[in-house]
């Protein structure tokens, strides 16, 4: 995988788990309402794992975010 893909799996990550922490909930409590197995989650959040557009959804939908959030810069949030 290309340096810039994993960078990228990296952020998305960290967007993910930003997004559950601010809904307050558990790795456990969030896999079971996105719909995946607990023990995908630390990969999903720490970038190690790519997932589906599906799961994107299902975390958005859980987290109450739209889709994008978890693809915008914080400068683009700015602006």
């Amino acid at each position: 995988m290309k340096p810039i893909v994993k960078r990228e799996l990296k952020r998305l990550g960290a967007k993910l788990r930003a997004a559950r922490h601010a809904k307050g909930l558990s790795q456990e409590q969030a896999a079971e309402l996105i719909g995946i197995h607990p023990k995908y989650m630390p990969r999903l959040e720490s970038g190690g794992a790519n997932p589906t557009v599906s799961t994107l959804v299902a975390a958005s939908v859980a987290y109450g975010v739209p889709v994008r959030e978890f693809f915008t810069d914080q400068e683009e949030e700015k602006a």
